[in-house]
């Protein structure tokens, strides 16, 4: 064997060498395993109430709650409680006090002409869509004042003392009705603008017909008898709003006086027998007016264009010499018939609207959307506070009136046609 061949030889031996301790004899890494993580057992959520104690629940109850409905968990199982956001109730008032306030409904019937009834406490009014009239407590309870049916009234023009009410039909036809005598008289159909003296027992009206000549202002007994001309009205008629005052001094109010500017107008106050009042100066047009209980001051309702021909309301005084004195800017946008007086005259309450469109004085029924919070005004000083927003969305009042006690505050709701209350004490 030469050299070369042996050199050769001892390499490739070095290298057989080298694989045999290399797959054989050489120490493997040794491969550490990672330890499986142990799974973690939840604890079943804890249902906030017993078995016992869903069990006696209903499936509405158990739905508000989050709880299983039809079946207990078994013991072990995981059950997901989701947590129940807390219910934030909003404070609606029970008395009014001069925040959001509970509004009560008196009758769900079509109420018409409502009104308080003699005892001071109940209501009495028209249900249009049965024809027949109704007293009601404040619980609902109610009752028939007659077995009469009048259908289709248009308008009640009811007696202070509230036994009696003028019936007013669509065709002009019209009637007395006396309540407690279940008696009926019917009145000329010429006469019209009726409004009672306090005692119930006489009425002032305006006696109309196609010639000026004989349009007279007039009184009449209840019955429609003996009645007697106090004024001649001519063609001024549509100038006079007839409204017996409750000292029985005032049967009408007049926009004949002098003139006094684009806004400015003299009201005239007209008596029974010729009196030479003093009269009202008003500062706008659409006068309206509502007399306190006893006839020593009136609200009133006016618009022009300062007030964006908006109503805005005044107290002043009305009677004897002190007519025209102490005139108030109540700084209220509402009319006369959304006031009324309490039972000594000391506060009137008032619902206001929310707001009002320019020109609703001139157009009321561009006010017909509106919603109306409640005032309270001092009728001595004539300092107003709020009285109350009425709760779930609030109203659109028509008539308004208090209890005889002041308790509570009945008006009825336009939309509907429903009478509702508001408590005040």
């Amino acid at each position: 064997m030469n050299k070369k061949a042996l050199i050769i030889f001892l390499i490739v031996l070095v290298i057989l060498a080298a694989l045999i301790w290399f797959v054989f004899f050489r120490q493997k890494p040794v491969v550490v395993q990672p330890t499986p993580e142990q799974p973690i057992t939840e604890q079943p959520a804890r249902l906030p109430v017993t078995k016992s104690q869903w069990e006696v629940m209903t499936i509405e109850e158990r739905g508000r709650l989050g709880l299983p409905i039809s079946e207990w968990p078994a013991e072990g199982v995981v059950t997901e409680i989701p947590v129940v956001p807390e219910k934030i109730t909003p404070e609606i008032d029970e008395v009014a006090s001069g925040g959001k306030t509970w509004i009560n409904t008196i009758s769900d019937d079509q109420v018409q002409n409502a009104t308080l009834a003699g005892d001071g406490q109940s209501n009495i009014y028209y249900d249009k869509t049965g024809g027949h009239f109704y007293k009601i407590d404040n619980l609902g309870n109610k009752e028939l004042l007659t077995d009469q049916v009048f259908y289709n009234v248009e308008n009640i023009n009811w007696a202070p003392t509230k036994d009696r009410a003028i019936l007013e039909y669509p065709d002009g036809f019209k009637v007395m009705y006396d309540f407690d005598q279940k008696k009926q008289y019917t009145l000329p159909k010429n006469w019209e603008s009726f409004s009672w003296d306090s005692s119930g027992s006489h009425f002032a009206f305006e006696s109309t017909s196609q010639y000026p000549e004989n349009n007279w202002l007039a009184t009449s007994r209840a019955d429609g008898t003996e009645a007697v001309p106090i004024e001649h009205i001519g063609d001024k008629a549509d100038k006079v709003t007839v409204s017996w005052s409750p000292n029985n001094q005032v049967v009408a109010f007049s926009a004949t006086g002098d003139p006094r500017g684009s806004w400015e107008q003299e009201i005239l106050l007209i008596g029974q027998n010729g009196e030479n009042f003093k009269s009202l100066v008003i500062d706008g047009r659409g006068f309206e007016s509502e007399w306190s209980p006893v006839g020593d001051k009136i609200v009133y309702s006016v618009y022009s264009a300062d007030s964006n021909y908006q109503p805005k309301l005044y107290l002043v005084n009305a009677q004897g010499d002190a007519i025209g004195s102490g005139k108030i800017d109540l700084n209220l946008a509402t009319w006369a018939n959304k006031c009324a007086f309490n039972n000594n005259g000391n506060t009137l309450y008032c619902a206001v609207p929310k707001s009002l469109p320019e020109g609703s004085g001139l157009i009321p029924d561009l006010a017909e959307n509106t919603r109306d919070d409640f005032y309270k005004i001092d009728a001595v000083t004539g300092q107003v506070s709020f009285l109350a927003e009425g709760a779930m969305g609030g109203y659109n009042v028509g008539n308004i009136y208090l209890s005889s006690d002041d308790s509570m505050l009945y008006f009825t709701d336009k939309d509907t046609s429903h009478l509702r209350s508001i408590k005040l004490k």
